[in-house]
This record gives C-alpha cells, sequence and structure tokens, in this order.
C-alpha cells in the first residue's frame, strides 16, 4: 500500500473565487494596454540617411590637367580618361559636369580652349560652370613660363645654357604669369562664386638622385627642377590670395621623376613626353587632390540645393 505524503508536502492548487479571477483579468489587461501605449510612444529608429549627392565639378587647364601622357586621347586638346578629371570622375564623389581642358593652354587672355579665360567664358555661357558648381580643378602657367623650351635647352645645351634660362624665365616671365593668374582668378571666382577651386602644382620631372636621365646631367635636372619650384610659387602664392586650395604634387612624384627605376614621367624623346604617364595621374595627381582637398568633407559639407 502506497503512503499518503504529508499535508503539508502535498502541491496544492490556487482556489480563487469570482471576484478573485475578475481581479487577476483585469490586472492582466491593463499591463497589455500599458505595454501597447509605450510601444506606440517610443520614438520609431532613425531612418539611414540617403548618401550625399555628387560635388558638381569642372575642370580646367592645360595638359597636365587634360591628361597628356596617359593615353587613350580624343580631340584635338588631347584629353584621356586615364586624366585626373576621368578618374575623379570614376571615383563617385564627384560628377564631371564639364572638362575645359586643352593640352598647350595658357594662363594669359585669349580664345577657348587654348587659353584658360577662354575656357572659363566658354563654359559660363554654355551654363556648365556656374553658381551651382561645386569644385573647380585648375592647372595653368607651364606653358606660359616655356616648360618644353626650358626643358628642350637644358637637354641639348651646355649647362650654362640651361641655367641662364631658367634664370631669365624666373625673372621676366614669372611676374608677367602672376598678373596673368590674378585676373584667371578673379574671373573664376566671379564665374563660380560658391566652388571649392583647387589650383593644382607641377611635379618634378627629374630624379637626380638616381643619376643622369634623357640626355640631361645631375646639375642639369636639379637647375630645371628648381625652375619648377619657382614657378610652383607663383602658383601657391596667387591660389592664397583668392581664397582657392592649393595642393602641390612635387611630393607625390618623388623618386618617380625621369631617371628613377619606376618614372612616372613619360620621356623627352615621346610625342607626350615630359608629362605623368597613367601610373603618375593614378598615384600622384589623384590622390594630391582627392586627399589634399578632402573632397569626402566637402561633399558631406555641401549646401543643400
Amino acid at each position: 500500500m502506497t503512503a499518503r505524503r504529508p499535508f503539508a508536502a502535498r502541491r496544492l492548487r490556487p482556489v480563487r473565487t469570482p471576484a478573485a479571477r475578475r481581479r487577476v483579468l483585469s490586472a492582466a489587461l491593463l499591463m497589455a494596454f500599458l505595454a501597447a501605449s509605450l510601444s506606440a510612444c517610443s520614438p520609431a529608429s532613425p531612418a539611414t540617411p540617403a548618401p550625399p549627392e555628387p560635388l558638381s565639378y569642372v575642370a580646367l587647364g592645360d595638359s597636365y590637367a587634360s591628361g597628356l601622357g596617359a593615353g587613350s586621347y580624343s580631340g584635338e586638346c588631347r584629353r584621356s580618361p586615364l586624366g585626373l578629371p576621368g578618374l575623379l570622375d570614376a571615383e563617385g564623389t564627384v560628377d564631371l559636369a564639364a572638362d575645359g581642358t586643352c593640352a598647350g593652354a595658357v594662363a594669359a587672355p585669349g580664345a577657348a580652349p587654348s587659353s584658360v579665360p577662354g575656357q572659363v567664358s566658354q563654359l559660363m555661357e554654355e551654363g556648365s560652370l556656374g553658381p551651382q558648381t561645386d569644385l573647380v580643378t585648375v592647372s595653368a602657367g607651364g606653358n606660359d613660363a616655356g616648360f618644353g623650351q626650358v626643358a628642350g635647352t637644358c637637354a641639348a645645351a651646355p649647362l650654362e645654357s640651361c641655367r641662364r634660362l631658367v634664370e631669365e624665365t624666373t625673372a621676366l616671365v614669372l611676374p608677367a604669369l602672376a598678373r596673368d593668374l590674378d585676373a584667371l582668378y578673379g574671373q573664376l571666382r566671379r564665374a563660380a562664386p560658391e566652388a571649392a577651386v583647387v589650383v593644382t602644382g607641377y611635379p618634378h620631372l627629374f630624379s637626380p638622385e638616381f643619376g643622369a636621365a634623357d640626355a640631361l646631367s645631375l646639375p642639369a635636372q636639379e637647375a630645371f627642377n628648381a625652375g619648377t619650384d619657382s614657378l610652383n610659387a607663383v602658383l601657391e602664392e596667387a591660389a592664397a590670395a583668392h581664397g582657392f586650395l592649393w595642393v602641390p604634387t612635387t611630393e607625390g612624384f618623388r623618386s618617380h621623376g625621369l631617371g628613377a627605376p619606376e618614372p612616372w614621367i613619360t620621356g623627352a624623346g615621346e610625342p607626350d613626353g615630359l608629362h605623368p604617364n597613367a601610373e603618375g595621374y593614378r598615384s600622384g595627381y589623384l590622390p594630391a587632390v582627392r586627399d589634399g582637398a578632402d573632397l569626402a568633407a566637402l561633399q558631406r559639407e555641401r549646401p543643400a540645393q
């Protein structure tokens, strides 16, 4: 016979009266109502913000802006999709609204596309450069300073002739260039009053630390690079005077000039010689502008249209 557990050890089932059951049900309904009310009053999760719109971008300038040296050219201006404007456009941060660049363009006044002031005027008339423009890059001054002529003299003439030409250019040509840049930058600011304007400098074409290159002696290379520094100093000063952003490229091209094991400059004897090659634009110019101008920040801070 199975022994019965003591009364105190048995599990007892609570006995509820009808009134007690009504109180339990009311409490349960109240809790459910409060839970629903709190859920309805809770703030909704913030929506994921839409990605910022690309910057409206206009490219201006000479062959160092058009991409000469990179190959795959189109038109008489020899623009290349492998140059700075095409590379920036492919990044997604900017939308290339207009490319007015042209090989041979100068900073002095003249007609488009061989004059950068002419490029500005033409793009204004077309409506592609104006108050809606967010970003402008400009490269100008190398042709005014006779880059090609100086390089040819330094390669073929005695060292003393090379140095003399560099000194004459610095003393005579650069002051006139400074005046032309002042007029150009003023015109550009009036044309695109809201734009961030990026002025790109010229790289050193030679890496004398590796010895002779393209028939240029070590002293000739150093003299030419010194001339480039003088030109860049004029560009930087003019950019600062107009509140433009100066982006140098000499550091990015360090140890990648002519004479280096891996040059980013085309040879002097080539049709598009003494210009960055495709790697030079991709690894030299692109990061200099993208990071130096902080395009991602410009995109985030762009005023609502």
